[in-house]
């Protein structure tokens, strides 16, 4: 059995490629559908919701590999903030049967330094605190806003 840091060690990040499109689709449907978000996304839906990101200005989408299988993706876009730029996190997923093998945080690595040779103040992103991600992502150092708070209406 590998650890996590073998896992994470042999996890490769690139760019998306339309051939990854039906295992990130299948990856997100599985992830969102089960524990603990339990949605109900079909992989059109899917397809809809994150081929929406892709057409955003400056929008970015990296996948991490291992074996030869994706496993996970983000999608993610610069946008300006004031006299600087930020990155903003859309989409973060990690496929369930590859969750907590240090994949999550190579991807989140490549992020930072896609935002750091971009010249990017600070990478934000929405998630919900009752979730395991609030932890993944403080635990990456990302901390709550102390001004703004996401509202629905």
């Amino acid at each position: 059995m590998r650890s996590d840091m073998d896992t994470a060690s042999s996890v490769t990040v690139r760019p998306w490629r339309p051939t990854d499109d039906i295992s990130v689709l299948e990856g997100f449907v599985a992830t969102y559908n089960g524990e603990p978000w339990n949605d109900s996304w079909t992989v059109e839906s899917a397809a809809q919701y994150l081929g929406e990101f892709r057409a955003v200005p400056r929008s970015t989408t990296l996948v991490a590999v291992a074996a030869d299988r994706v496993v996970g993706a983000v999608y993610f876009h610069g946008r300006t903030w004031q006299d600087t730029s930020e990155i903003f996190i859309d989409e973060f997923f990690i496929f369930p049967a590859s969750q907590r093998q240090g994949i999550g945080r190579a991807l989140m690595a490549a992020v930072r330094d896609r935002a750091a040779a971009e010249g990017a103040a600070a990478l934000t992103l929405i998630t919900d605190r009752e979730m395991p991600a609030f932890g993944f992502y403080a635990g990456l150092g990302f901390r709550e806003g102390s001004t703004q708070v996401f509202m629905i209406g």
